[in-house]
């Protein structure tokens, strides 16, 4: 955390992940209560539960990690996005990611019958998947945390195709549940899911490749013995301009046993579920060595270039949207000296300018006794203590921004210090001159 009064640094990974997760905490209101009681049953009416949740407030949904979503889009589009897209989408994502795993786990699995079910998802998906298997090496579907992503594996299964799914504890726990509740649904007899951060789980997935059959990862979840921040099996990435530390140790595991990998998105269109595949990456046979790491890194930037361009039409679907801080690598953050800043700074409020925070990079996330900023760039965070949250509330309006007059209007002694504030957040770039 970078105090803008004793310029104190931390690293850009612990300040992100800090600013967002102890920021995030808003007061818990009756409608936020009641989203959660009906979130934790399976006999709630599925438009009792969509309407409630598509009226809670912008200032609700913090309590679902709306912050998270305004600072990982701000990252990816901050600078072709106006600020009210990014609001927009945001909003859209966290709901997204809210509706999506109820509608699944608490709607859609226990009313399974023994009998296996209608595909869910429009497109060629089980065709193209069934053909890749019958080559003998096994297959391996990826696909990211995206719409409907929930229901690739049970088409899969459904349509026949045996199809193990790795999964964090958490989620896994989730299907466990589902499963006691509806043992004789017929998807259990084509479908398995994997706890990959247990000892055994990755030895499951090697052993269902080896007798031929189908994996189907979300790649983006970066799960596994190691955790979400572990070192193990990553490649660098880039995501629409963004470079990324990603998991890669299901498509390392297609290269060992030659099977091909396909990356799949599922989305919402003309109200429709749809499913569209991308293209696939097929090693040919098992591969070793340089062969091997070649074929990893070429389809892990294949799969994630697939989904990058999912994202530009998308990304009000992007449920796992608000971890993507947890793997995007931060942009080196700059900062000119000071002294170079504050003439032209002057110079600009002298002609009738004002300076105000630059929104297409900056997130405010207020605490419980000052204000935090954070940079969806770099990761750097600004605190601005009680004392000064006059100036950080003005600097946060675009629409007045602090001008001469402003701060002119304060006792010498305070002007100096705001003045000496501004000049800092604009060595940073974390404020702009507007006209």
């Amino acid at each position: 955390m970078v105090d803008v009064t004793q310029r104190q640094e931390e690293s850009a990974s612990t300040m992100t992940q800090g600013a967002v997760s102890g920021s995030a905490a808003s007061t818990t209101s009756a409608k936020v209560e009641q989203v959660q009681r009906l979130l934790a049953l399976r006999d709630a009416s599925k438009s009792e539960v969509f309407d409630l949740v598509h009226s809670l407030s912008d200032d609700e949904l913090l309590s679902f990690g709306l912050r998270a979503y305004r600072l990982n889009l701000l990252s990816l589009f901050g600078h072709d996005w106006p600020p009210e897209r990014i609001a927009r989408t945001a909003r859209a994502a966290a709901i997204s990611k809210i509706l999506g795993g109820w509608e699944y786990h608490q709607h859609y699995l226990p009313r399974l019958t023994s009998e296996p079910d209608a595909p869910q998802l429009a497109g060629a998906l089980v065709e193209q998947a069934r053909a890749l298997v019958e080559l003998g090496r096994g297959a391996v579907v990826v696909s990211f945390h995206l719409g409907h992503m929930r229901y690739i594996p049970s088409d899969l299964a459904h349509a026949g195709i045996t199809t193990h799914l790795p999964l964090a504890s958490d989620s896994y726990h989730d299907y466990e549940t589902a499963r006691a509740c509806n043992p004789d649904a017929a998807l259990w007899r084509t479908f398995s899911f994997i706890d990959v951060e247990a000892r055994a789980g990755s030895i499951s997935l090697a052993k269902a490749l080896a007798r031929g059959e189908l994996v189907m990862s979300t790649i983006d979840g970066n799960t596994g013995i190691d955790g979400a921040r572990g070192d193990a099996r990553r490649s660098t990435i880039a995501l629409l301009g963004s470079k990324c530390r990603v998991k890669n140790g299901v498509i390392a595991m297609a290269a060992r046993f030659g099977s091909p990998v396909i990356p799949v998105v599922s989305h919402n269109r003309d109200g429709l579920r749809i499913c569209t595949t991308g293209p696939v990456h097929d090693p040919g046979g098992p591969l070793r060595g340089e062969d091997a790491e070649r074929f990893v890194e070429e389809a892990v930037q294949g799969a994630y270039t697939f989904l990058g361009e999912a994202l530009l039409t998308h990304a009000d679907e992007w449920c796992g949207g608000d971890l993507f801080h947890q793997w995007r690598l931060p942009t080196p953050s700059t900062t000119r000296p000071v002294e170079e800043v504050e003439p032209s700074l002057s110079e600009h409020l002298r002609a009738g300018g004002r300076v105000a925070m630059d929104t297409r990079r900056i997130v405010e996330l207020p605490g419980a006794n000052d204000i935090v900023w954070t940079d969806a760039m770099t990761g750097r965070c600004y605190r601005f203590p009680s004392t000064i949250v006059n100036l950080a509330a003005r600097l946060a309006d675009e629409r007045q921004g602090v001008d001469l007059r402003w701060l002119d209007g304060h006792p010498s002694d305070e002007r100096a210090r705001m003045w000496s504030l501004i000049c800092q957040l604009a060595s940073r770039d974390a404020v702009r001159c507007h006209g």
